[in-house]
């Protein structure tokens, strides 16, 4: 992995980041098949002889469901209430009545607000046509037509939502390689993407981070990260 830190001073988050801003270079670049891949345990399935795995780590996968439509029961019950304490006892039962509808009503509202459930884990490989999920119990091969939305949602996270061979899917995965993959399919399948183009996919903290570590840090290369950032410009 050319130009990446010492792993004593740079962690294995940052190092991820760092590649990934070397391959976006190449990619922007047209340069992407001068780049090293890497050998993995599973069978390449969409370019032949042309596709090679660029980077390889772990990932868990998160469904994004609603945990309820959103209704609720409303409770309109009527109690009748005879004597001198009935007007006191009425107006209590209503604003009982009122609160605990209120309340089934914000749980209700809670309730169909989108929840991650965690589906799977394993590692993740990430070509130039695809990604490859390498679980305990197969590999699942995506490729990057396959993908009708993809969006990064914080660090190391994106949303993916696509095509399956059991319907629809709308996903979170969480890997270092997350905006690899983000840049691999933007490039390929919406290479006006505002995250794409304003460069946001690089997490800010991190190019400050980098910055710093390349001006302090004697083991950088004469690249440095200088050239890295400028190589991102093209």
């Amino acid at each position: 992995m050319k130009n990446v830190p010492d792993p004593e001073a740079w962690t294995i988050r940052d190092g991820a980041l760092w590649k990934t801003a070397e391959l976006a270079s190449a990619v922007l670049k047209r340069k992407l098949g001068e780049e090293p891949t890497f050998p993995v345990p599973f069978a390449l399935r969409f370019g032949g002889a042309s596709e090679g795995v660029y980077a390889h780590g772990p990932f868990q996968l998160f469904e994004v469901r609603a945990g309820g439509d959103g209704s609720y029961v409303h409770n309109s019950s009527v109690v009748a209430a005879p004597g001198r304490g009935a007007v006191p006892f009425m107006l209590g039962f209503v604003a009982t009545q009122a609160i605990g509808n209120a309340a089934r009503r914000n749980h209700a509202n809670n309730q169909a607000q989108l929840q991650l459930q965690t589906i799977d884990h394993g590692t993740v490989g990430v070509s130039n046509y695809g990604s490859y999920l390498h679980t305990p119990a197969a590999v699942h091969a995506w490729q990057w037509r396959d993908v009708t939305l993809a969006e990064l949602t914080g660090p190391g996270q994106l949303r993916i939502q696509g095509q399956s061979n059991r319907g629809s899917v709308n996903w979170i995965l969480e890997s270092d390689w997350a905006e690899l993959i983000f840049v691999f399919w933007a490039s390929v399948c919406n290479p006006t993407n505002q995250q794409f183009v304003t460069r946001t996919w690089l997490p800010q903290e991190w190019v400050t981070r980098a910055f710093i570590w390349s001006k302090s840090n004697s083991s950088a290369t004469s690249a440095g990260f200088k050239d890295l950032y400028d190589g991102l410009e093209s």
